[in-house]
């Protein structure tokens, strides 16, 4: 009787596959430990762990099915090595607390509301009116908004109506465009005190990224709150018009090359501003939390090197994959929030308002006694 292949032709034509899938893993899990501005190639598997992570579990059970043991182990095996990006990628804690806050605790959010508008349109009453309701719902008592926008007057006069909402007149706006009647930026809204504010420049001249900072009076303590918005991509209509022709599989190598070099550019803008926020942060002698739009993934050098060594909520109380981007680009979790070690992490929440192109993060806090 003739010996039975062990390997059959498909098999053979998977495994290079399996082989350059498994090396990208790899690769992106040394991502969160490499700074972009030597090593930009490795960013770049950083980003697309998510799927990468996807193509090797989809491989593992391929060898699972046909029995292909050392091949599955080996797999196995590197997933495993990159556990703490796998566990910042994807969580199984899946605690998002209830909509009563647990007694003695904090209540942070954080959301991009792409100026109060819908995700690629305009500004709409009913949409800012749909936002604000989310923010009622969630009834945080701190909040940091990216990209935040109001009126001095009017529907839109959105420091007012927040006011009302969380029944507090304690804020700090810091517009980085406006005119006379109206002004976009960041901001962080609170029903504690503030005792101190500050605003952290990224570059000169450059608008819209850049981090600010209140020292609020919690429980008889001081809490440090840092909002941040790192640097966007900055995509254009006609990016993304080019990202529904990949879903389409209708592509083009000059636009790819584009974005391929504004991803870059991106990835070296934020490892710089990763180093004023990391000696900011280092200086701070109060119990802090940073929370905000990082705009990069879980695996990146951006994300592994702000939260080293503080809890980040995502990982303590997290489920799935987090996807907080609501845009076209195929990102999944950017949003985040996380505090220093004198702050446990009760829960942690998206809320899937399809409205910007973010989603709301919520996590109840409380000091470690």
């Amino acid at each position: 009787m003739a010996q039975k292949k062990k390997y059959n032709f498909l098999d053979k034509l998977i495994l290079p596959v399996a082989v350059v899938l498994a090396i990208a893993l790899i690769m992106g899990t040394l991502a969160g430990g490499m700074d972009p501005r030597q090593h930009a190639i490795i960013a770049f598997f950083g980003l697309a762990y998510p799927f990468v992570l996807l193509a090797n579990i989809i491989f593992l059970a391929w060898w699972l099915i046909s029995k292909k043991w050392i091949f599955a182990l080996a797999t196995i095996v590197i997933i495993a090595i990159g556990s703490k990006t796998l566990k910042a990628t994807f969580s199984l804690n899946g605690n998002e607390g209830t909509a009563e806050k647990v007694d003695n605790s904090i209540r942070m959010m954080t959301y991009n509301v792409h100026n109060f508008k819908l995700y690629g349109g305009e500004n709409d009453e009913s949409v800012k009116e749909k936002m604000l309701q989310v923010v009622k719902d969630q009834n945080p008592d701190i909040i940091c908004f990216q990209e935040f926008f109001t009126r001095y007057k009017g529907p839109f006069d959105i420091v007012d109506s927040l006011k009302k909402i969380l029944k507090s007149k304690h804020y700090y706006f810091v517009p980085t465009n406006k005119n006379d009647y109206e002004a976009m930026g960041l901001a962080i809204f609170s029903r504690y005190p503030i005792k101190n504010t500050g605003s952290i420049p990224f570059l000169e001249g450059v608008q819209g990224n850049m981090s600010i900072y209140v020292d609020l009076a919690v429980k008889g303590r001081t809490l440090r709150v840092y909002n941040v918005h790192f640097q966007s991509i900055s995509f254009e209509k006609q990016d993304y018009e080019y990202l529904d022709k990949v879903k389409e599989m209708n592509t083009e190598l000059q636009p790819s090359k584009r974005i391929l070099r504004m991803l870059k550019n991106a990835f070296l803008k934020r490892s710089g501003q990763v180093d004023i926020m990391k000696k900011e942060m280092a200086s701070c002698k109060t119990p802090y939390l940073i929370a905000g739009d990082f705009n990069d993934t879980p695996a990146s050098y951006v994300v592994t090197q702000i939260t080293k060594g503080l809890n980040n909520a995502f990982i303590k109380q997290g489920s799935g994959f987090g996807k907080t981007y609501n845009g076209k680009f195929p990102n999944f979790q950017i949003d985040y929030i996380a505090t220093s070690k004198e702050l446990e992490v009760l829960n942690y929440k998206i809320t899937q308002a399809k409205l910007s192109d973010h989603f709301p993060v919520r996590s109840d806090l409380k000091f470690v006694e």
